[in-house]
């Protein structure tokens, strides 16, 4: 089949896109003629549509009145006709790549489930309507998950209304797909829409990721010496991340560093007196999330940790940027001693399951989805709990003091012990049968039969 594939990013590091990766390397293998499309922000798609960029002020104009302040309008009619203005550019360039490419099956990643962009969203709306594909709408989250509920509240009925019809829709040409039993449940009770689940997935059969010629270097270039123990969160800084409850992971490991002197952990590292707990941040920082990348760096400073920001060295895949060396997001894995997943809310969960591929402990907050998809599964991890406050002075959430304190011990205990590496491979064991690029062919496979019969190919 000719496939084609639309997000608004595709290249980038953040969980959507390496799932994309993922599924167009797989469609590739199984003998598809895959293309992409995406926004401004990518790298490596065969089309781009410059208006599918939510970040570009236009679109965040949009946004900003349609879900914070009506404040550049006067009339809500006004915003409606400018979604319809940018909607029309972007269905005429879907149009034109359609007739260029003949697509049988297109995979709309998020467009039909976020409210970032919401020309974007009547604009593929308009194009399944039209029935000269068939579509297959892949919902990673919704516009209603976690915080996102009370952060975007429609500023008229009009608004409302359009969030209803479009946010997602129901076509007959488009087939839903969600990734955990939360959205599919709620997905069918709220919009009376059916779902199939297909979970994230990680190519275990891929070589391990280990130190070698090109990598040597990134510890140097991040300032980490051979006997820090090193905590890596890996994750996107958006405030859904809970990047706080790791810095607080990391300042209360350090307080045990002390402890730790004189053990050898896991991996073979010697840790010593002059050992220090550094926490790594390779994900880059959304535009949006700015304020909360301040905020993270005074709560650094108060906690009184070593951190390092290395997200302008890393990317998917390595190269080179801006006259400096670019390391791959899995580089960054090899240098940990122990990863953190502190999100607050997930649809599935990438990093966790590059952690697991990665062979390395795992601190967890229990988010929703994790306790419903991915924990009866059978891991090993380090938990933080599933219960949240609030620091009411920097408005940054916190667990419990005792599941801190819970976590940290764990931690160490995990960190030291000589069946960890007997732990960490039955993770992977795990991984592999339940999250395996075999499951992804199986259920890839699935769909497009199913798509190829009601189109009657």
């Amino acid at each position: 089949m000719r496939i084609g594939i639309c997000h608004y990013r595709i290249g980038k590091t953040d969980g959507v896109s390496l799932e994309i990766s993922k599924r167009q390397r797989m469609l590739d293998e199984l003998g598809h003629e895959v293309k992409t499309i995406a926004g401004k922000r990518q790298v490596g798609a065969d089309y781009i549509i410059p208006e599918l960029e939510y970040d570009d002020p236009e679109l965040v104009k949009i946004k900003e009145n349609a879900f914070f302040e009506m404040k550049d309008y006067k009339y809500v009619d006004e915003l409606l006709f400018e979604i319809d203005k940018v909607a029309a550019r972007i269905k005429r360039q879907l149009d034109e790549i359609q007739a260029r490419e003949k697509f049988d099956v297109i995979f709309v990643h998020n467009i039909f489930s976020h409210i970032v962009n919401l020309p974007a969203s009547r604009a593929w709306y308009e194009f399944t309507r039209q029935g000269t594909s068939q579509i297959i709408g892949v919902h990673h989250d919704f516009y209603w998950d976690g915080r996102n509920a009370q952060v975007f509240q429609p500023t008229s009925d009009e608004i409302r209304k359009f969030t209803s019809k479009y946010l997602p829709p129901q076509l007959d040409n488009l087939r839903h797909v969600v990734i955990n039993t939360i959205n599919q449940q709620r997905l069918r009770s709220q919009c009376g829409i059916n779902s199939t689940i297909v979970p994230d997935t990680f190519d275990f059969d891929q070589e391990p990721w280990v130190k070698d010629m090109y990598n040597q270097t990134l510890s140097g270039e991040a300032g980490l010496k051979d006997n820090d123990l090193v905590v890596l969160q890996a994750t996107r800084v958006v405030e859904r991340k809970g990047i706080e409850l790791a810095i607080d992971f990391a300042a209360g490991l350090d307080e045990k560093k002390t402890e730790l002197a004189g053990h050898t952990l896991y991996n073979g590292k010697k840790i010593t007196k002059d050992s220090r707990v550094v926490l790594m941040l390779a994900g880059y920082t959304e535009n949006f999330a700015k304020s909360y990348r301040e905020k993270l760096e005074d709560h650094i400073l108060h906690r009184g940790i070593e951190a390092v920001f290395v997200d302008y060295m890393i990317d998917s895949e390595r190269g080179q940027g801006e006259g400096r060396k670019i390391y791959s997001l899995w580089d960054t894995y090899v240098y940990a001693d122990l990863v953190t997943y502190p999100s607050l809310w997930e649809g599935w969960g990438n990093q966790f399951i590059e952690a697991v591929f990665a062979k390395k402990p795992l601190v967890v907050f229990e988010y929703p989805v994790f306790k419903t998809d991915i924990k009866s599964e059978g891991y090993d991890y380090i938990s933080l709990g599933d219960s949240l406050g609030m620091d009411r002075a920097n408005r940054l959430v916190t667990v419990p003091d005792n599941h801190l304190a819970g976590a940290v011990w764990q931690a160490c205990r995990m960190l030291t012990d000589s069946k960890t590496e007997q732990i960490l491979e039955d993770n992977w064991q795990l991984g592999d049968r339940y999250h395996g690029e075999t499951v992804l062919k199986r259920m890839l496979e699935t769909l497009l039969m199913e798509r190829a019969t009601a189109a009657n190919f």
